[in-house]
């Protein structure tokens, strides 16, 4: 269920679409490939695998997760999307050479299916459900912080480029809002070519063709990866990815979007690709105002990014030579004004939501942004756990001292 306003009672995809939903939807591809799915190549380099092979991972990355996504944002009327585990390819650079790849193959699979029996555990779900509001805020502007981090970052390397494409999001925010993020893109694209800023490179259209592989099982592969691999996107991804939602006003049963992870992860897995889940970084371009005026329509906006990454996973490496061509700080640039207004909503409702005086948000966003890692668990979970020991203890009424 979700926290926002009925919709009509039979809603059309179509009607409820809007320019700025295909817009929102072609931003979240744009960057999806130009930042976490280019990171598979250093899977591929340190493991020792072909492109033949890493195409395929992209595959059916993109193929399964785009579908999965608009099943899923379809059903529940709300801004599911669907994306691998990032957590997942850091830990994929040092634990997968030396492993076979069908091995490998195996453990994802073998993951894919631990992902789905958490989906059929009824107090896991129930918990993830609880998480406190303010806290969701502040775990998502945690996780939103590092791409401003990063747009400045990239303004100090390349402050033309980056300077006109600032200047034109706050520019068009003043005359016409929702074109805002789509004349950053223009911009960027226009003054990356004016700069000469341009990385060429031969760029060739060529469909993409999957490599399926029978999948092996060993105790070592299962160790190695399955289980870490199952913790880093519960951890990494599927409570970030809740809290997301959740701060954006919607409320999904967690049930079947884990079990549609799970069952997407174990197709995948054949293809060799490693876990489907909940999208938490690029979910709050689908999630925010600028995806769609109506809140209860932004939806579509996650549909049409399926839908985009459908299509591109069809040519994966003709994509990623043509994302090749721009300037990486136009691309850090792009995501940064693209969630500059996320950050400010998730910041707004963390402070604005909790109770006088609670520390409980600010422990969250300073743990999630610590970057700590311990027991190789990633910091956001560390993060919302940390807050929530706060707000439990916030909440416990204090005994009265003793005459």
């Amino acid at each position: 269920m979700t926290t926002l306003p009925a919709a009509s009672p039979a809603p059309s995809f179509w009607r409820d679409s809007h320019p700025s939903a295909v817009l929102a939807g072609l931003i979240t591809m744009l960057i999806g490939w130009a930042g976490p799915n280019v990171l598979i190549y250093s899977v591929a380099q340190a493991a020792h695998l072909s492109d033949a092979q890493a195409m395929s991972w992209l595959w059916a990355h993109a193929l399964l997760a785009g579908l999965t996504g608009i099943i899923l944002s379809l059903r529940t009327r709300m801004p599911i999307l669907v994306t691998w585990s990032t957590p997942g390819i850091a830990l994929l650079v040092t634990a997968l050479p030396g492993i076979p790849f069908p091995e490998a193959v195996g453990a994802f699979l073998t993951s894919g299916l631990l992902v789905l029996g958490l989906g059929l555990f009824p107090p896991l779900t129930r918990a993830l459900q609880s998480i406190p509001a303010p806290l969701a805020a502040a775990l998502n502007a945690a996780i939103l912080l590092p791409f401003g981090f990063r747009a400045l970052q990239a303004f100090g390397t390349a402050p033309t480029l980056v300077g006109v494409m600032i200047a034109a999001y706050f520019a068009l925010r003043l005359v016409a809002p929702r074109w805002a993020v789509a004349g950053v893109l223009l911009t960027g694209v226009v003054a990356s070519g004016v700069l000469n800023l341009w990385q060429p490179q031969p760029v060739a259209l060529a469909l993409t063709r999957p490599e399926f592989v029978l999948p092996q099982f060993s105790l070592h592969a299962t160790l190695n990866l399955a289980l870490p691999l199952t913790l880093l996107a519960f951890t990494g991804q599927f409570v970030p990815g809740f809290g997301v939602l959740k701060a954006s006003g919607y409320e999904p049963a967690p049930g079947p979007i884990l079990r549609a992870c799970g069952i997407a992860s174990s197709a995948a897995a054949f293809a060799g690709c490693h876990n489907l889940t909940l999208g938490a970084l690029l979910a709050n371009i689908v999630t925010g105002p600028e995806a769609h005026p109506d809140a209860r329509k932004r939806y579509t906006a996650a549909v049409w990014a399926g839908v985009f990454n459908m299509v591109v996973a069809l040519f994966a490496g003709t994509v990623l030579h043509l994302l090749g061509l721009l300037p990486t700080q136009a691309i850090a640039a792009l995501a940064g004004l693209a969630l500059l207004a996320a950050m400010g909503s998730s910041l707004q409702a963390a402070f604005q939501g909790a109770q006088t005086g609670s520390l409980a948000a600010p422990v969250v966003l300073l743990v999630a942004l610590s970057s700590i890692t311990p027991l190789g668990i990633g910091a956001p979970f560390w993060g919302i756990l940390a807050g929530l020991i706060v707000y439990a203890i916030e909440r416990r009424p204090l005994r009265p001292a003793a005459r």
